[in-house]
């Protein structure tokens, strides 16, 4: 069933964006919790699943890379890690949006006489945006939480919007935009941009 949203929560602020014909970006909306700063350490990996058609190998390979930038190293034995760390990947929605959008309009009409086809000697596009269309869209979450027998130590968690259910896809934009949040707290809701240069395949997250 197709939810319509009511009022513009922060959300909506996913909606904003952006793309050139070498950049791809995302929205990445983080929050993140962590009562005091830890040491990296060696983790084992687990998850809260089911992840329903996750390729989860090539999946966990980007966790690990991201939290082997942060100084964490994974161990496949779950007995003597420091800290065992699950990972919740899940997808919510469809959601639908009401959004407004310019379009060209014919600027002769209600005009007498066209001039052979060009209106006052010149053709100058008119634009009307007065339209609107309904979008739907998907909202995928990632969260990332460190024990120590069993005691939690902190907790990242990122929400993107997305065109397609498929877990496959966006993931990259959510494990960049929660990686400086890994053992910090955020302290609100914070906006991060996660950018992908199509010719390199680097993902670049900036805080928006």
């Amino acid at each position: 069933m197709l939810k319509k949203l009511a009022y513009l929560s922060p959300l909506a602020l996913l909606m904003f964006q952006g793309c050139t014909s070498l950049m791809d970006g995302h929205l990445v909306a983080v929050d993140s919790y962590a009562p005091k700063p830890i040491p990296a350490g060696t983790y084992y990996l687990s998850s809260k699943g089911p992840e329903a058609g996750l390729q989860k190998q090539t999946f966990e390979n980007s966790l690990q890379n991201m939290l082997a930038s942060k100084g964490y190293t994974r161990t496949f034995v779950n007995k003597g890690a420091n800290y065992n760390i699950v990972y919740d990947y899940t997808v919510a929605g469809p959601f639908t949006t009401e959004e407004s959008f310019p379009a060209p309009v014919n600027e002769w009409w209600g005009v007498e006489q066209t001039y052979g086809g060009v209106h006052n000697g010149m053709f100058e596009e008119a634009w009307y945006s007065d339209n609107t269309q309904y979008v739907n869209y998907f909202v995928k979450a990632l969260s990332l939480s460190a024990y120590a027998n069993n005691i939690p130590l902190w907790r990242v968690k990122g929400h993107v919007q997305a065109e397609t259910p498929d877990l496959n896809q966006d993931y990259q934009y959510l494990i960049s935009g929660v990686s400086d949040y890994i053992d910090q707290s955020s302290g609100k809701v914070v906006y991060v941009n996660v950018v992908k240069n199509s010719k390199t395949r680097d993902y670049t997250a900036t805080k928006w």
